[in-house]
C-alpha cells in the first residue's frame, strides 16, 4: 500500500480505468532486499511462488548501476527463474562505462540467458520518440486509422 500511496499523485488514471488500476495494484508486490546477497533473491523467488500461480511466467526490468549487473542476473538465474513458465529478462542500455565493459556485461548476459529471454531497451535513443508520440500520431493522417480505439 506504501508504494501504491506515493506513486498514485503522479498517475493519471481516467475515471473509467480506476478500477483496473486497483486491479493492477492487487497484482504487484514489493519484496525487500539487496543486490548482492543471495538469500534475499531466493526469498524473492519464494514470494513469487507464493503469489503466483501454478503457470507463472516472470519479466525482470534491470535498470541497474554496472557495478551490480553481474550479481543481480547471476542471482536471477540462479534463483528465480520460472519454474512453469518463461523468464525474460529488460535490459535498460547504455549498460557499462565504455564498449569493453559493456561487450563484458553482454558476454556475462550470453552465459546465463538465451538470446529469446533478453530483451534490449535504449533508453536514450527511444525516449523522445516516446514523448512525441501524441504528436507523431495527430500529425500524421496515416496512423488515423491504425491507432484509433474504434
Amino acid at each position: 500500500n506504501q508504494i501504491r500511496e506515493k506513486c498514485t499523485p503522479y498517475m493519471k488514471v481516467k475515471e473509467d480505468e480506476q478500477e483496473r488500476y486497483l486491479q493492477f495494484w492487487t497484482v504487484n508486490h514489493y519484496v525487500k532486499g539487496s543486490y548482492d546477497t543471495r538469500r534475499d533473491f531466493e526469498l524473492l523467488d519464494q514470494e513469487m511462488v507464493k503469489v503466483g500461480t501454478e503457470k507463472a511466467n516472470r519479466i525482470f526490468y534491470l535498470a541497474l548501476p554496472p557495478t551490480v549487473f553481474d550479481t543481480v542476473t547471476s542471482n536471477i538465474k540462479g534463483c528465480c527463474m520460472a519454474k512453469d513458465g518463461w523468464t525474460r529478462v529488460i535490459i535498460e542500455k547504455p549498460f557499462g562505462r565504455d564498449s569493453e565493459s559493456s561487450a563484458k556485461l553482454s558476454n556475462h548476459l550470453s552465459s546465463l540467458f538465451k538470446e529469446e529471454e533478453m530483451y534490449r531497451i535504449d533508453h536514450y535513443l527511444g525516449k523522445e520518440m516516446v514523448q512525441n508520440l501524441m504528436s507523431l500520431r495527430f500529425g500524421n493522417r496515416i496512423f488515423g486509422p491504425t491507432w484509433n480505439r474504434d
